[in-house]
């Protein structure tokens, strides 16, 4: 399963100072938590908070975060300004928050430079998070060579040794157990 905070930490770290990584959210009642959370992942010294894409330009020694009212414009904005964001190195990238299937994402399909710049940089932490049961069930089954089920009853019943990865491996057969 995908880790959506190391997914975003990765996008940060591979575009160091010139790029621009995309972060999707839900809606805006998680964006402003989501945002301390990049700025926590990140651990950078100094962040900038900016709804502007000619601000976001300025700062090129902080981690910029870009929180656009209008997220449509700001992505046709940075379309065209691909230039102005590779030179000077920035020290950061920018984090670009888009609203999952508002009015930005839709831009972003539609804005063929910015999206080839950002491609593989454009973590939506809550679609990382999604667990598929039944493909992590039959992941299990290879690997364990039983059902959650049948491996803890083994378990329980103490026919199988207590270590590490033993351990490791009843948590997570517990979560996929069907009760």
């Amino acid at each position: 399963m995908p880790d959506p905070v190391a997914s975003i930490a990765n996008a940060i770290q591979r575009d160091g100072g010139d790029g621009i990584v995309v972060v999707y959210y839900p809606d805006l009642g998680v964006r402003d938590w989501l945002v301390s959370e990049v700025e926590s992942i990140a651990a950078v010294e100094t962040s900038v908070r900016t709804d502007s894409v000619k601000d976001a330009r300025t700062h090129m020694d902080s981690l910029v975060l870009l929180l656009p009212a209008n997220e449509r414009a700001a992505v046709e904005e940075l379309d065209g300004a691909r230039d102005q964001f590779l030179e000077p190195k920035r020290a950061y990238p920018v984090v670009l928050f888009l609203l999952r299937d508002g009015d930005g994402a839709r831009a972003l399909r539609e804005a063929p430079s910015l999206a080839s710049w950002v491609r593989g940089s454009d973590p939506d932490p809550e679609l990382l998070a999604e667990v598929d049961v039944e493909a992590e069930r039959r992941a299990f089954e290879a690997g364990a060579g039983a059902s959650p089920e049948e491996w803890l009853a083994r378990w329980r019943a103490k026919e199988i040794p207590m270590d590490a990865s033993n351990v490791v491996l009843s948590y997570r057969a517990s979560l996929l157990e069907r009760r």
